[in-house]
């Protein structure tokens, strides 16, 4: 409570300094700034001088005068290039051209008149405008579409542009760019909610999206709404640390796109890239298997045109891409040899495997590959109006339709069970701006965006599986799954946006105010068990259409949620000198979705400081706390207030009938009426009990941030950036189970060994000892009236016989397997009556307790030796430690959350990215060689008891014993012997207790890849360029594996011989061709 009181006492007093101030203006993050003296060729002052900047695309003209000092300013602009013409009474006028300016960037430029009457033309090339930015105070990237074009990056997403950055790193649990799994286990799938990736330390999730300056951000998802096309993009900006108070909704960094603009000359560009197995490598994992290369093709092409529609005026630009990708999944299952062996329920498929009998039917193995197409399709489109008065209006639409049939849970799911995902959006935006004067800028923005994510099945009928009498799980080989069995899913979205801002400039003050306002609708219908689940033991069995269990959901699907996100700031820039610079502001952010959390402050410093008239030194630092943004689907799934029922009919202790009640309906494969009133359902449903809620306290995280850094320029070429970056996460979201079994005084061990005599399910046995009653198969599914538990390692036994007869349970075996002889199971049921509600089960609470602190130091090279060679070289060595992984992970143990402290799932202690461009001279041909470079550390992965419950709370994220010394590392595929050995090493912990090995302390392998691009421009004529390429990503073909889908140390469906060994690697080398015509 002092901290909160604190902080928002200090950004009371510094709001209040701020108004006591003199008005001025901001460090804005969207436009750029020119500034400098006008001087005589004495390096005297020249006041009064009339500067004019003009964009010679649009004819947008801007102009300003000289103050005493000589000193001009002009804010607020776009980026591009720019002519600077400047002119003074005795002096011959001047013209800069080609004038280079980027988002967010203060470009300093004196101006030095010569006097004379005659008029002197300058152009400054681009090598010559890579001049230090001695006001800037974020920390980051800005790249340009001329150096974007340039750059190897597959998929074309130019998100994907944030990790030419070294201190950025994927989401936890990642599959990017992912290649063939090591089995045919299906690759598990990252949570939705963990994020895209992680900037400067920030959560994955806590990142801000933005298309110039609007929100493109998906809030269920922690993913962007809709993904540009590349020839949509001026510049991409990274901000990793950005300490501008005008931008909220993220505790990590702000990805913001900037789209072109027609201009006075027509200007376009048609291109077309093609990829296909037949150019690639093989993957590792098939090589060693003795697979040939996986069928695979991806296509991509489009184009963009943009140009006048009155010269000077009115402008117009347009983009379309397609992305087309067929690929291939495999099918193995087994089937009936005759499709319509049952005709209520025919089959697509029929079997080419030998047949044989199984069950009395003859049955075949069936192998196939899917064809699994993909396809994604964007348009979009801009018009820009320069109206009288200083008025400037624009106006933005895009539209992605993506469609992608992928796949199922297991390769036993026939293809009418295939989840077709589509993913639809589209948004509509406008801003105006108006320039008063040569002091004041007024900016109004709107957005509406729609979103329509689905996941729908290909046949809509009861789900049926065959082979497995209760669960949804199927051995591969050993039956079938057809039908809607999946988790269907739809969405639809709507996002209003307002925001509005106001810059004024007075004397060296910056000064900017504004507000954001959106309003969100989200309904999401779930629609899992919807339209009915069947279950058959045997081939037999669905044949006769006799079912073991059928369930069903009875309700109303759909959740709907509202959100209304406020955010307000203020921020002053104080140019305390030419050469210092000094911003503050403070912000305010509110969700309505969490109303109660209503005192989200954030004050933002920020300091630029270059001793010296030439600058070039600059010292940086600054601090500022940040807010992230409530994830929709987190708050779904623990605020959900559906009204639903279940249909459980089967033998099963939780059944709600029998299954002989499907006759009420003609039996299989018929389902319920979806009306829990309806006469045929009514006596069979039960409501589904809330089992998720939100703490009362739950509030939005919270980063404190701070970075120092120094930059100095060597010469024109050379530039070297040190930086050292701290982030603080406060009030991270997690799981936790608030019906946990509560430890007696002596723990859970003494308490099943030796149960208290009078504790509620405990009586005495015949030999006069206390045990647990399983009179009414409460303990364990058996026939013994007795239960008791001893230290042994053996699952079950029995002793006694008839009335006397006791089922013993070793707390030191293994659990899992059959549930009559699991001793995890037995003892959970043992320890009811110790939860805070014995009635219930499981009872999950989403909390905001969860911690993190990020250390990162960032060393940035980069130089412009020649038009023809550039490099950039940034290195990053940097420390996480956190307590969870996602937001809603859950901790080992619910009464001890300090064991989850540990290296978090993001840390990459070291990582190197090297890009650059060397343009050969016309007379060697003018080929372009761009190559990017990615090296980095392991990252650390968790080592788990198979999902085994030892400590008995609910939650399957235990860990072992570790009986070894030394690091935890992977092992190399194919080393049997180190993973047997390593295997040795771990010991399950008794039922009842924790596991002392820590979290995230295995170490996985390391990233090494390099991408190549090599392309040559023919000038076909003056304004039409041909440029064909050659893309070579993972030009060394290095296996870089993936600890994905990782199990622990005793998993009986691999076994001890691959323990530790990476189960899949991204994709090997992988050549693409690609022809662009521009004009």
């Amino acid at each position: 409570m002092a901290r909160a009181l604190a902080r928002i006492l200090g950004a009371f007093a510094m709001s209040l300094l701020l108004i006591l101030r003199p008005p001025g203006w901001a460090d804005d993050l969207d436009h750029a700034t020119l500034e400098g003296f006008v001087l005589d060729p004495t390096e005297a002052a020249i006041a009064g001088a009339t500067l004019a900047l003009i964009g010679p695309q649009t004819g947008l003209r801007r102009t300003t005068t000289s103050d005493a000092r000589g000193w001009y300013r002009l804010t607020t602009l776009a980026p591009g290039t720019y002519v600077l013409r400047a002119e003074a009474p005795g002096f011959a006028p001047l013209e800069h051209r080609a004038l280079l300016l980027k988002a967010g960037q203060t470009r300093r430029l004196d101006v030095r008149l010569r006097p004379g009457p005659l008029i002197e033309a300058v152009t400054v090339t681009e090598a010559e405008t890579e001049t230090m930015d001695p006001a800037r105070t974020v920390v980051g990237l800005s790249l340009p579409s001329e150096e974007i074009e340039r750059l190897p990056l597959n998929g074309r997403n130019p998100l994907d542009l944030v990790f030419l950055l070294a201190s950025v790193q994927a989401e936890p649990f990642e599959t990017r760019d992912l290649g063939d799994p090591a089995t045919r286990d299906v690759v598990a799938e990252p949570p939705q909610e963990a994020g895209l990736f992680s900037l400067s330390g920030g959560r994955a999730y806590s990142n801000n999206i933005t298309i110039d300056g609007f929100d493109n951000n998906d809030d269920r998802t922690a993913r962007e709404r809709a993904i540009p096309s590349l020839e949509s993009v001026a510049e991409v900006q990274v901000i990793t640390n950005q300490f501008s108070a005008e931008y909220g909704r993220a505790s990590g960094g702000r990805i913001n796109l900037f789209t072109r603009r027609g201009g006075n000359q027509f200007r376009g560009a048609i291109f077309g890239d093609f990829q296909d197995e037949s150019l690639n490598a093989n993957s590792f994992f098939r090589n060693a298997r003795g697979q040939k290369r996986a069928p695979f093709q991806r296509r991509e092409y489009g184009g963009r045109l943009g140009g006048p529609i009155r010269r000077d005026r009115f402008f117009f630009f347009g983009v379309i891409e397609r992305q087309e990708e067929p690929d291939t999944d495999a099918l193995i299952a087994v089937l009936p040899v005759d499709p319509r062996a049952n005709p209520a329920y025919p089959l697509q498929e029929t079997p080419t495997g030998r047949p044989f009998v199984r069950d009395g039917v003859t049955v075949a193995l069936f192998e196939d590959e899917l064809s699994t197409f993909g396809h994604r399709t964007y348009m979009s489109g801009r018009l820009d109006a320069v109206l009288a008065h200083g008025h400037q209006l624009v106006f933005r639409f895009d539209l992605t339709r993506t469609n992608r049939l992928r796949a199922r849970d297991q390769g036993a799911t026939l293809r009418e069970g295939l989840i077709n995902r589509r993913r639809n959006s589209m948004a509509y935006a406008v801003q105006e701006s108006w320039t008063i004067g040569s002091r004041l800028l007024a900016q109004l923005r709107f957005q509406y965006s729609a979103l329509t994510p689905t996941a729908t099945p290909r046949a809509a009928r009861p789900g049926v599986i065959v082979g497995s009498s209760r669960g949804t799980t199927l051995s591969v080989a050993s039956g079938f799954i057809a039908g809607a069995a999946g988790f269907p899913e739809t969405r639809a979205e709507r996002r209003f946006q307002w925001a509005g801002a106001l810059t004024g400039q007075w004397g060296r003050h910056t000064l900017k105010l504004g507000a954001d306002v959106m309003h969100l609708r989200s309904a999401t219908r779930q629609l899992h068990l919807f339209f009915g689940f069947y279950n058959f033991p045997s081939f037999g069995d669905f044949v006769a259409s006799a079912p073991s269990r059928y369930r069903q959901r009875i309700g109303e699907p759909e959740h709907p949620v509202h959100n209304t996100i406020f955010g307000g700031f203020l921020q002053d820039e104080w140019r305390m000198r030419p050469n210092l610079t000094l911003a503050f502001g403070l912000r305010y952010d509110r969700e309505t979705l969490l109303d109660r959390d209503k005192n989200n402050l954030g004050p933002r410093l920020a300091l630029a400081w270059a001793p010296g008239r030439r600058a070039h030194t600059v010292f940086r630092g600054g601090a500022g706390v940040f807010y992230n943004r409530v994830l929709l689907r987190t708050i779904e799934d623990f605020a959900g207030h559906l009204r639903l029922f279940e249909i459980d009919l089967g033998s099963g202790p939780g059944a709600t009938g029998r299954i002989e009640e499907l006759n009420r309906i003609g039996g299989f494969p018929n389902i319920f009426p979806n009306d829990p009133t309806h006469p045929l359902v009514r006596d069979l449903i039960r409501p589904i009990r809330a089992t998720r809620s939100l703490a009362p306290d739950l509030r939005i995280p919270q980063s404190l941030q701070s970075s120092v850094g120094i930059e100095r320029r060597f010469g024109r070429a050379l530039a070297l950036e040190v930086s050292y970056v701290f982030n603080r996460t406060l009030r991270l979201w997690r799981d936790r189970n608030v019906n946990a079994p509560i430890p007696p005084p002596g723990g859970l061990v003494a308490f099943l060994l030796e149960p208290p005599e009078g504790f509620p399910g405990v009586v005495r046995a015949p030999d006069g000892r206390t045990a647990f009653d399983n009179s009414a198969r409460q303990i364990a599914d058996v026939s013994a009236r007795f239960v008791r538990f001893d230290l042994s390692a053996t699952r079950s036994r029995d002793v006694g016989s008839g009335a006397n007869r006791m089922r013993i349970y070793g707390l030191n075996a293994p659990g899992g397997g059959a549930t009559t002889t699991d001793p995890a199971l037995a003892a959970l049921n043992a320890v009811r009556f110790l939860r805070p509600d014995p009635e219930r089960g499981e009872v999950e609470q989403l909390q905001s307790d969860g911690q993190a602190t990020y250390h990162g130091l960032n060393v940035i090279v980069s130089a412009r030796v020649t038009r023809g060679l550039q490099f950039r070289a940034s290195y990053t060595f940097s420390k996480l430690i956190d307590l969870v992984d996602v937001n809603t992970s859950s901790p080992q143990d619910e009464f001890n959350f300090a064991l989850e402290r540990g290296l978090g799932r993001t840390d990459e202690r070291h990582r190197v990215v090297l890009s650059g461009t060397l343009r050969a001279p016309a007379l060697l041909g003018g080929l372009e060689v761009t190559p990017l470079v990615t090296l980095s550390s392991g990252r650390p992965f968790n080592i788990t008891t198979n999902g085994q419950d030892r400590n008995l709370s609910d939650t399957l994220t235990d860990r072992p014993h570790f009986l070894g010394r030394g690091p935890i590392r992977f092992v190399p595929p194919g080393d049997t012997a180190r993973s047997e050995a390593m295997a040795a090493q771990f010991l399950f912990p008794t039922i009842g207790t924790n596991g002392t090995l820590g979290r995230n302390v295995g170490r996985g392998p390391g990233t090494r890849r390099v991408d190549l691009r090599l392309a040559r421009e023919f000038r076909v004529s003056e304004r039409l360029r041909l440029r064909p390429w050659v893309n070579a990503y993972n030009l060394l073909n290095t296996p870089n594996f993936l600890m994905t889908g990782f199990y622990g140390p005793l998993d009986e469906r691999e076994g001890r011989s691959v323990f530790l060994q990476p189960r899949a690697t991204r994709r090997p080398r992988t050549l693409e061709l690609g022809l662009r015509l521009e004009f």
